[in-house]
């Protein structure tokens, strides 16, 4: 899947895709991971694959001096708008969601990761096209609103999904909360922190309300 993902970003890239619509597609096409978790008959091995990746990303810099394809995909995904460290923080969330996931209640960390891909990959994109109401944090990117709002709307999707998905059906108000968590930790992130401080605050918020 990592494969897949890094040549799909460097032939994006080739045919003139905008880098920051790039990582909006990888932050979607990521989730996908999760759908695989029930089929895995231990944790171990799954667990062991997302961390490789996370590593994989940390050392690509250093790779991208020696190895082209390194170079490419590093040139596809990251600019000044963002730079490799939020790479770096998604995967190493991947690859510790995974571990919670697999190792206890799947539920809570599927709609950490589905809220960084479908909340914070959509918001972006949406803030980018529609945006009109702009602010800014100390330390952080300038955001829109409309995005926070598509980000609650894409978390909170990704809340149900997850339910729907491993068999834990949450209210629509706990949905709606998860979400709402997911917009305001996307909204206050400093620069490139985004995407640990997302999936954490969702996997807190799923977890403090468990029934």
């Amino acid at each position: 899947m990592l494969g897949v993902g890094i040549t799909g970003c460097v032939q994006l890239r080739r045919w003139g895709v905008p880098r920051t619509y790039i990582r909006d597609l990888l932050h979607i096409g990521a989730g996908f991971w999760v759908l695989g978790w029930p089929f895995w008959n231990q944790w171990l091995v799954p667990v062991w694959i997302a961390g490789c990746a996370a590593l994989l990303i940390a050392l690509a810099p250093r790779l991208a001096r020696r190895l082209q394809a390194a170079a490419s995909f590093q040139d596809s995904v990251s600019d000044r708008d963002e730079g490799w460290a939020g790479l770096i923080g998604y995967t190493v969330a991947f690859a510790l969601l995974t571990a919670a996931g697999l190792h206890h209640r799947p539920f809570p960390a599927a709609a950490s990761l589905w809220a960084l891909c479908l909340g914070d990959g959509i918001g972006g994109a949406v803030g980018r096209r529609f945006g009109r109401h702009f602010f800014r944090i100390p330390g952080g990117k300038r955001k829109s609103l409309e995005g926070s709002v598509a980000v609650w709307v894409g978390a909170s999707a990704g809340a149900v999904f997850a339910g729907a998905y491993f068999g834990e059906p949450p209210s629509i108000g706990r949905a709606l909360l998860l979400g709402l968590v997911a917009a305001l930790a996307e909204a206050l992130s400093p620069k490139a922190m985004d995407n640990v401080l997302v999936p954490l605050a969702v996997w807190l918020a799923a977890v403090a309300t468990a029934v």
